[in-house]
């Protein structure tokens, strides 16, 4: 459960290092949750179109990106904005921009409105 706390929380800072480590597990959780129960789902229903496999897909995507929204907003916590900003990830070509720029840009050095500097605990 201390992984889920770490993922799915809007407070605080989060460096660049653990966003990436956290993204890629949330991918990976994501993509292996979501091919298991919709092959249960399927093996069950014996259709892999039906409703149920799309309800349990549904519910991992919303699950992937309801984590993937928490983790944006605390990187962008670590820059000194505010999580709104992930608003901006929404617009087609500059929010792809604006995702590569949160995997490379260097947080805030020390403390600053959302919190102490991750680097330094």
């Amino acid at each position: 459960m201390d992984l889920i706390n770490k993922i799915y929380t809007a407070e605080g800072r989060l460096n660049r290092l653990r966003y990436i480590k956290y993204m890629i597990l949330l991918a990976i959780m994501g993509a292996v949750g979501t091919f298991v129960t919709s092959s249960m789902a399927t093996f069950l229903t014996g259709d892999p179109e039906g409703m149920l496999v799309k309800l349990v897909t549904a519910a991992w995507g919303i699950a992937a990106v309801t984590g993937n929204i928490m983790l944006m907003i605390r990187r962008i916590h670590d820059l000194g904005k505010s999580g709104y900003f992930a608003l901006v990830a929404l617009i087609p070509i500059i929010g792809f921009i604006f995702s590569v720029y949160l995997f490379c840009a260097p947080g805030q050095v020390g403390w600053n409105q959302y919190g102490e500097d991750p680097l330094d605990s």
